[in-house]
């Protein structure tokens, strides 16, 4: 029954979109518990730029934004008891990224890190003639931005269906190209479609990023961490820009009147 209701509402647009608005009563960002909610985007149309950075502003309102690295020290020294932040970050370097949510960021003063697939960077999968991934000369600007960039692999595989060896070099000549293009180590690893036990291994594809000389392995479980114990199993709340900003405090709010009765934050 469970399932068969989330397909209906998943699939009825309609149904969806009151559902939520009825969630968003009952739920909000603002009761949120304390931790990292690190955002994953994929694509940001010019049409949805602002849109896009409503939703920055509305996160903003009930947190601090981090930058990857700051992120992860918070984590491993301790996360402050009724910290709540936001890391934003976007998976497969799509030209739009630069273009259209680059601005933005800027404009905001809000932190960011671009997923790349390395070996997209002289061959991308796109159509002659058409730019729809990061060039070396946007990753340049985006870095000149003191925006952050992190490894998505070198082909964007799934994990899961290629021998440790491959996993292994996939993950080190990403990190090796893109350490190059950075002037800098990469220490941030997403897995593509990033689902335990589908499109990962979680013992083995973790540990190898570690040996790989990653320090987080991101992946696109929903949730929150308050714990260095989650950097190499981060969890990521994927978000669309067309969101509505009740959608956001549907699907990622705290119930209000579970804050009431407990009385925390």
């Amino acid at each position: 029954m469970y399932h068969w209701v989330k397909s209906t509402l998943r699939d009825t647009p309609a149904l969806r979109a009151l559902a939520l608005r009825g969630g968003a009563l009952l739920r909000s960002i603002a009761h949120a518990e304390p931790g990292l909610y690190t955002l994953c985007y994929h694509q940001v149309p010019p049409a949805l730029q602002e849109r896009f950075a409503d939703q920055l502003r509305h996160f903003g309102r009930f947190g601090d934004f981090l930058d990857a690295d700051t992120a992860c020290a918070r984590l491993a020294s301790g996360w402050p008891p009724r910290d709540r932040a936001f890391l934003v970050t976007f998976d497969d370097g799509y030209a739009d990224t630069h273009d259209v949510a680059m601005p933005v960021l800027r404009a905001l003063g809000i932190p960011g890190i671009v997923f790349l697939v390395s070996d997209w960077l002289d061959a991308p999968p796109q159509a002659e003639g058409e730019r729809l991934y990061m060039t070396r000369a946007d990753v340049a600007s985006w870095l000149a931005a003191g925006l952050q960039i992190g490894s998505h692999g070198a082909r964007h595989v799934r994990l899961s269906t290629i021998p440790g060896e491959t996993v292994a070099a996939e993950m080190t000549r990403s990190r090796q190209a893109l350490s190059a293009l950075a002037g800098r180590p990469i220490d941030h690893f997403a897995c593509p479609w990033g689902v335990a036990g589908h499109d990962f291994d979680v013992a083995r594809d973790t540990g190898l990023a570690r040996e790989a000389g990653y320090r987080t392995f991101f992946t696109t479980r929903r949730g929150h961490t308050r714990s260095a114990g989650d950097l190499l199993l981060m969890p990521r709340h994927v978000v669309e820009p067309h969101w509505s900003l009740f959608e956001l405090e549907a699907l990622m709010g705290r119930g209000r009147l579970r804050r009431r009765i407990d009385g925390t934050a």
